[in-house]
């Protein structure tokens, strides 16, 4: 007698059952309403449990006697509390027949690969990025219910709701949100809203169903459709580079499985999401599921009676494709077509990005900024190194230091390919003289107190490679400011700060997102370093040059802030002190002599706070 297995995937939205061969091939399928137990209760899960399979078996024509063996991959199962639960539940409803309750991601990888090794991300009412790799550990991130989710159907549809509020009381640009959700609830205005969302019969799926209008507004370019479009595939990536992380996924090729009702049936949010996860994680290879959730429990089932899955998906290489910021943006592929607000407001969400892309690497740039400080303090210098745009913001960087800090001209240097007529005039040839950077090095003299900071967003800059390899050969701190992973430069550096911005709005120009996030970071290492320095007390500037009127009416009120004095006592404070404001204001605060501040300063190493308040000073 020929046998056949259960799988059976449940979630919020709905539940299939599948009828299977032990050749794989699918003989029945059932279909019924929800069996995520969270969302509906013990009771109705079991029901639409047992609907779904006894719909499978009567389309196959299979007498329960006949199965083998049975796979439910339900939603929560990959919690262990819930996963006994479930687990009773199946062992109740199929007595004495050979079982196991997965997650259904695991279920949803398997049916979209065929093998267990790779990653699937589902995004529907719900979301969860779930993995595993060849030596079979396992990792997760999202998961943790509507409320808590980002991506999800009912994260976009809750998104769109506020957005539509926000608009009725003139908190945000229009959008054309509120009319679409109205005409699609069939209520008369934005009011009405309130009944609406917070009936008490009111569930997940209800609020995840606006996801749609969401997705139509922002592919028809709505600004704040768009913006809830772009954060949502930004967490949805996340999610999947986190998971990724963990397995030491990326750094070969591996599918990744886009599953879930909004992931496949949305090409535009499937495209912009998939540009998300391709820019932290290149070697991923988003691909939609060769078969549904429901055939992957049964392929489990299968698994168990012997019938092994298959080791391992085929995926390409596809290694000459260009790297994140050299690629075209799916939001802007029609940008000359675009209304000039349209064109702005995309422009603003990207720069929003940029900002964002800076932050998964504080920690990197708090380590290099110590680093930096700890050789500044014994004389070291800072020096940027970039071509083009980021030479650029380098220069800008260093040109703002003395003013600011009080720096002298030689501690903070920027070196630029082409030299200094690059600055005003484009010189795009030479950023490919690796020699070059080499030789301005080395005409610095670079030493191991110094600290090189290579700026290139693309991470591949010769003439930037050049400086930093000879940096290194000299013992020099090397830092990486680059804006794609991996890259040559990544492997050349002490530090990497790698802010992730992904394609630009125009395809390869790098002054816009991957500049502001350059821009963004300097000011981070200088006024960091400068702070570790000791060159401000509080948030104020005690270093501050005094070249011209306002710098000088800015120093008094330095003196003033700092002391709790009126302007007037800061300019006589000042002039004791020979316009030195570190001295005015230690000899206020200590109520000592011009001279006994300065020596408590020098043996402070400059520092203000330490010098009014270290005891041993």
């Amino acid at each position: 007698m020929e046998r056949y297995v259960i799988g059976v995937d449940g979630g919020a939205s709905k539940t299939a059952a599948v009828i299977m061969n032990e050749r794989g091939e699918e003989v029945g399928r059932g279909v019924s309403g929800s069996s995520n137990y969270h969302q509906v209760g013990l009771e109705c899960t079991k029901y639409a449990l047992a609907i779904a399979i006894y719909d499978a078996e009567t389309q196959a024509n299979v007498k329960r006697s006949q199965i083998a063996a049975a796979t439910f991959a339900l939603a929560g199962a990959g919690r262990p509390a819930d996963a006994r639960l479930l687990e009773s539940l199946r062992a109740e409803m199929l007595s004495g027949m050979p079982g196991q309750v997965v997650t259904d991601a695991l279920a949803a990888l398997v049916g979209g690969t065929g093998t267990r090794c790779g990653m699937v991300l589902i995004a529907g009412t719900g979301m969860i990025a779930y993995g595993e790799n060849d030596a079979g550990e396992q990792a997760r991130a999202g998961g943790w219910g509507h409320l808590l989710d980002h991506g999800s159907g009912y994260d976009l549809g809750q998104e769109a709701l506020r957005a539509a509020a926000f608009a009725s009381d003139g908190l945000n640009l229009g959008t054309s949100l509120d009319a679409k959700i109205l005409k699609f609830l069939k209520l008369g205005r934005t009011s009405d809203l309130i009944n609406w969302v917070y009936a008490p019969d009111r569930s997940p799926a209800d609020i995840a169903s606006l996801a749609p209008i969401v997705l139509e507004a922002a592919e028809a370019h709505d600004l704040a459709a768009t913006d809830i479009v772009v954060r949502a595939a930004e967490a949805l990536a996340g999610a999947v580079t986190a998971a990724a992380r963990r397995l030491g996924l990326g750094e070969r090729p591996f599918p990744l499985v886009l599953a879930g009702g909004l992931l496949q049936t949305n090409h535009f949010y499937r495209r912009v999401t998939a540009q998300a996860v391709r820019t932290r994680l290149p070697h991923a290879r988003p691909i939609l599921p060769q078969a549904d959730a429901a055939v992957g429990a049964a392929l489990l089932a299968l698994e168990t009676l012997g019938h092994p899955l298959k080791s391992s998906t085929e995926v390409s290489a596809s290694a000459s494709a260009a790297w994140s910021s050299e690629q075209r943006n799916v939001l802007t592929e029609d940008l000359d077509l675009l209304s000039t607000l349209e064109i702005v407001g995309l422009m603003h969400l990207e720069d929003e990005r940029a900002v964002t892309a800076v932050r998964p690497n504080l920690p990197a740039i708090a380590q290099a900024v110590d680093a930096i400080a700890s050789r500044m303090r014994q004389g070291g210098r800072l020096i940027y190194v970039g071509a083009g745009t980021s030479g650029r913001l380098g220069a800008l960087d260093a040109s703002e230091c003395p003013p600011t800090f009080g720096t002298s001209p030689d501690q903070v240097i920027s070196l630029m390919a082409g030299g200094e007529q690059a600055f005003t005039r484009a010189q795009e040839g030479a950023e490919d003289d690796r020699s070059a950077g080499q030789k301005d090095i080395v005409k610095l003299e670079v030493g191991p107190l110094d600290s090189i900071v290579g700026i290139a967003a693309s991470g591949r800059t010769p003439y930037v490679a050049g400086a930093l390899t000879e940096a290194r050969q000299r013992g020099a701190l090397t830092v990486a400011l680059i804006c794609n992973l991996p890259a040559p430069l990544a492997q050349m550096a002490d530090h990497v700060i790698a802010p992730l911005v992904g394609p630009e709005i125009l395809a390869g120009s790098t002054r816009l997102k991957a500049g502001t996030a350059q821009k963004l970071i300097l000011n981070m290492l200088s006024t960091g370093t400068m702070v570790r320095l000791g060159k401000t007390y509080s948030n104020l500037m005690v270093d501050v040059s005094q070249h011209n009127v306002k710098l000088q009416n800015r120093a008094r009120r330095i003196v003033a802030q700092a002391s709790g004095i009126s302007e007037e006592e800061a300019a006589e404070a000042l002039a004791r002190s020979d316009g030195d404001v570190k001295t005015a204001i230690v000899t206020v605060l200590l109520a000592c002599t011009p001279e006994e501040a300065q020596k408590r300063l020098s043996l402070a190493g400059g520092d203000v706070r330490t010098a009014v308040s270290d005891k041993r000073v």
